[in-house]
């Protein structure tokens, strides 16, 4: 690949093609699908989810939201067809275009925008839309509408859409490298689905005693006891709230998401395990910290650990708090935790040295995942970048 400064060409380029790409409007090459499932042939519902790409309404929300009575008014989708879902999010600004490639057709909501490609690479302008470089357009020709989740932009102004198009070879070239490399990263991400699976499984098998350790004789270890958590450690909420986040403070800060906000105080060093105490990380959300940090009012900080290794209470705890969280619930999921919840909750007790065994066992799979993960991560970041650089 190369770099150029020329006008209405790509800031990176494959070598062999010159020239500047000709601009046109997406209607030029783009038609609107106007066929509407009125005899009902096709009652499959489609959904485009920014994720995901084009599902099933069903494996998206694992059930069905429209019925046989108002699919007639849906459009329908064949294979390759390419669909804008208006609806925002942090993935897709302003709403997602996905292709097709299910292999089979179906029927979406008049709220979704369907369309076919034709005389261009379909590849190229599916990785075009996985791209920001329509963005502005979206920006200065649309709004967000009377909802605040919904973007708000007319058919015929989408269809009104500059896109800077190459010759016919360089557009399939751009799109059989992007879908090489979106089948690197779907390879890696089986990867990881598979050392994931195997964290699962040694812990299963770890925990229901299935697999134990031996001594440096060869010989089993004592028993199990089992204990609780208030006797092998404290527990305690935080103090701060999330508007207490300052960015590029100097120590994380834990709220109640996944996500590590940062502060500049902090309240315990050491080593613990956090779990949020509302909301939807409710039995889902879970840190294992050894350190300077400070924590939300609503998030549990476990610690002091009682001759019982951290590291393996934390894989125990992140494992099973949310089945325990539901025997205090007549509902599928839990809105909030009580202190008691986690301080009577049982857990296994091994004696300290197999504690300690298990714990750096599943410690170093746990790591093999993690450095799956940032490969993944690279990649999309690679993907990122590369989006930027080879389209207009």
């Amino acid at each position: 690949m190369s770099n150029t400064q020329k006008k209405n060409v790509p800031e990176l380029r494959f070598p062999g093609f010159e020239g500047e790409w000709e601009e046109k409007k997406l209607g030029e090459f783009a038609g609107k699908v106007t066929q509407k499932n009125v005899d009902k042939k096709y009652i499959e519902t489609l959904t485009n989810s920014a994720e995901l790409g084009i599902i099933s309404q069903k494996d998206y929300f694992d059930k069905e939201i429209s019925n046989i009575d108002n699919i007639k008014k849906y459009y329908v989708v064949e294979e390759n067809d390419f669909v804008y879902n208006p609806r925002m999010s942090n993935y897709a600004p302003f709403g997602p275009v996905n292709r097709n490639k299910l292999g089979k057709k179906g029927v979406m909501s008049p709220l979704y925008t369907v369309f076919k490609i034709q005389n261009i690479d379909l590849n190229f302008i599916e990785f075009y839309f996985k791209s920001s470089k329509w963005y502005r357009f979206m920006a200065l020709n649309g709004d967000s509408g009377a909802r605040a989740d919904r973007f708000s932009i007319k058919d015929r102004t989408f269809m009104e859409m500059p896109l800077h198009i190459p010759c016919m070879d360089e557009q399939i070239k751009i799109g059989q490298f992007f879908s090489k490399l979106d089948r690197q990263i779907e390879l890696e991400e089986q990867k990881l689905e598979l050392l994931q699976q195997q964290k699962k499984g040694y812990m299963q098998k770890i925990f229901s005693q299935e697999l134990r350790f031996k001594d440096e004789n060869g010989k089993d270890y004592p028993e199990w006891e089992e204990t609780t958590i208030k006797e092998i450690a404290q527990i305690n909420t935080g103090k701060k709230d999330t508007k207490d986040a300052i960015t590029n403070g100097s120590y994380d800060f834990y709220v109640r998401s996944p996500i590590v906000y940062k502060i500049n105080t902090f309240s315990y060093e050491g080593e613990a395990i956090l779990t949020v105490g509302d909301g939807v990380g409710v039995g889902k959300v879970f840190h294992y910290v050894n350190g300077k940090f400070d924590y939300h009012q609503r998030v549990y900080k476990i610690s002091d650990f009682k001759n019982y290794y951290g590291l393996l209470l934390f894989y125990y705890f992140s494992q099973n708090f949310l089945k325990e969280t539901k025997k205090y619930s007549a509902k599928t999921s839990v809105d909030s935790v009580r202190k008691d919840m986690i301080a009577n909750m049982k857990v296994p007790r091994p004696i300290y040295i197999e504690q300690k065994k298990i714990g750096q066992f599943i410690k170093r799979v746990d790591n093999k995942t993690k450095i799956q993960k940032q490969v993944i991560e690279l990649l999309k970041q690679r993907k990122k970048s590369l989006l930027q650089k080879m389209f207009i």
